[in-house]
């Protein structure tokens, strides 16, 4: 399978005016286009660290991440943007819906972001919003629907641009089991029919049935 992303060598220095913290010691990691992959490891371990300079939301203090072959962070503020909003779609432990908007508009945002007209963005919205089961639910706000459905709203916010790959960090986190089993069958659902390349971050051992592929981390380096 052709590689979609690697880090080789990622170190993360955090610095307060008491202490230095290394959250990413030497991490190498080799991402397959097509993947779907679980980071587990203890809170503290660097998992959000690593999804976060993945995805460009932070820059390592040494290392690099290669996508298809391409330094990101050689890449200008702007082009890294477009990186972001074309190649990458994330989910979070909390969902970060805006509870002003309906879930329609709330999918519809990443696409007005990219400039894509308003009739085309609402129509993609509402295809995602069905394929993740929520086409009864459009006009919904996030406030009006369960934690479960808010996660899968989340998801296809994630998924509308159609991203070449996933980083989800601790996305069942707040999930009761029942909700948990739905949202990881529904990004395993669209990982196999889409062909998107899932990471996903996670200390719930229950989600390793899912997976092609598992990384350990541990104190800030892969330990298998």
């Amino acid at each position: 399978m052709e590689e979609i992303i690697r880090a080789e060598n990622l170190r993360k220095l955090y610095k307060t005016p008491s202490d230095e913290v290394w959250a990413l010691r030497g991490v190498n990691l080799s991402l397959k286009k097509g993947e779907f992959s679980l980071l587990m490891g203890a809170s503290g371990s660097g998992k959000s660290t690593l999804l976060h300079i993945l995805g460009t939301l932070d820059t390592p203090t040494e290392g690099k991440v290669l996508f298809k072959g391409r330094d990101l962070f050689s890449l200008s503020q702007k082009e890294l943007a477009l990186f972001r909003n074309e190649k990458v779609g994330f989910v979070f432990q909390f969902h970060y819906l805006i509870n002003e908007l309906t879930l329609l508009e709330n999918v519809m945002v990443p696409l007005l972001i990219r400039g894509e007209s308003f009739n085309s963005s609402k129509k993609r919205a509402e295809r995602m919003l069905k394929i993740v089961g929520l086409g009864h639910r459009l006009s919904h706000r996030p406030f009006e629907v369960s934690g479960g459905e808010r996660q899968r709203a989340a998801v296809a916010r994630a998924l509308v641009g159609n991203p070449e790959i996933v980083l989800a960090d601790e996305p069942t986190g707040n999930l009761d089991s029942k909700s948990t089993t739905s949202v990881i069958s529904l990004m395993k659902e669209l990982n196999r029919e889409l062909g998107t390349t899932f990471l996903i971050a996670t200390h719930n051992s229950e989600l390793e049935t899912y997976a092609e592929c598992i990384y350990f981390i541990k104190d800030g380096v892969i330990v298998s």
